[in-house]
């Protein structure tokens, strides 16, 4: 079994000693979609901007709700952004 699998099976057994994995998953699903989208993109070397991220969990949260979320993210330092080189419009999740 990899690293991140049992370290994902832990978290989900209650290891609630790292915050930012507390801050993921006390937002319902979204929360926790979102965590695992910025995983994904991380490990496959892909940009993924904000208006992605979005439109990936607007089945489970508001447009506001996850701005808010990535907004709370971004202070307490569990999420970094960035602005696009290619263009300046774009917010890149990093």
């Amino acid at each position: 079994m990899s690293k991140l699998a049992k370290y994902l099976i832990n978290d989900l057994k209650g290891d609630w000693s790292k915050p930012s994995i507390k801050f993921f998953r006390s937002n319902g699903a979204y929360g926790y979609i979102i965590w695992l989208t910025i995983i994904d993109c991380h490990f496959e070397k892909k940009k993924i901007s904000i208006e992605k991220l979005v439109n990936d969990v607007e089945a489970y949260a508001s447009r506001r709700t996850v701005l808010d979320f990535i907004k709370k993210g971004v202070e307490g330092k569990f999420i970094n952004k960035k602005n696009s080189t290619e263009d300046k419009r774009i917010i890149l999740m990093v």
